[in-house]
């Protein structure tokens, strides 16, 4: 009798811990934690303000190191590579999207989208390809010229995006992507995001204090006291 498959795993940690420490201070934020997020699944992690959901999406992103535990993204263990490793490999295997938008103001649209493509090798000509389909699919294919200063705070998110997308990575980190905007377009936002998500069978790793939001996804956390519980 065969076996049932287990679903591909992108982003695993084990044992994740985060301690900050200045002078003789030591301010642990959480200890032994352990999460895996399987392709195309949708997770959100809930939590109060300064119960370290940001701390722990940068690990698992590979944007800062843990105190202890292993960090594994596309089964690869981030503390085994370089720093030029592990940039090609945030690159290639994740997007980010944060609640400020993080565009850079001197370039357009399509400019913004292209960039992780071109960092990743990609000719001018195939990047502006993924990347006008992409701002086409978020209803934003008549602003492809226009810088984030011209674009209205939804625009700017759903150009965000799309930037984080632009790469087919398999999992996209969402850090209060629509905290910065009102309900409306936060919905808005937030509809598309999961569409995209789908439609490219892309991870989604979502932090928010925003309960309606969370329960949209696949599975619920949350971050509290230092520990990491299924809702």
């Amino acid at each position: 009798m065969n076996e049932e498959r287990q679903p591909e795993s992108v982003l695993r940690a084990t044992g994740l811990a985060k301690t900050y420490a200045e002078g003789s201070l030591r301010t642990p934020v959480f200890d032994g934690l352990d999460i895996e997020v399987h392709a195309g699944e949708t997770v959100a992690i809930l939590g109060a303000s300064g119960a370290g959901k940001s701390t722990l999406l940068h690990l698992l992103g590979g944007l800062d190191t843990p105190t202890a535990g292993e960090v594994y993204v596309a089964g690869q263990k981030m503390s085994a590579l370089s720093d030029a490793a592990r940039g090609k490999l945030r690159n290639r295997a994740l997007g980010f999207v944060y609640q400020f938008h993080h565009l850079l103001p001197e370039f357009t649209a399509l400019e913004n989208v292209m960039l992780p493509v071109l960092l990743g090798g990609t000719q001018v000509p195939e990047a502006a390809a993924r990347a006008r389909e992409l701002l086409e699919s978020v209803g934003l294919g008549h602003r492809l010229g226009h810088k984030p200063g011209e674009l209205s705070g939804g625009e700017r998110q759903r150009t965000a995006v799309a930037r984080a997308l632009v790469n087919k990575p398999a999992c996209v980190m969402g850090d209060e992507p629509t905290g910065n905007l009102d309900e409306k377009t936060a919905a808005n936002v937030f509809g598309q995001m999961l569409e995209l998500n789908r439609a490219h069978r892309t991870s989604l790793v979502l932090v928010t204090h925003d309960r309606s939001l969370a329960r949209k996804l696949d599975r619920v956390m949350e971050l509290h006291e230092g520990k990491l519980r299924q809702l």
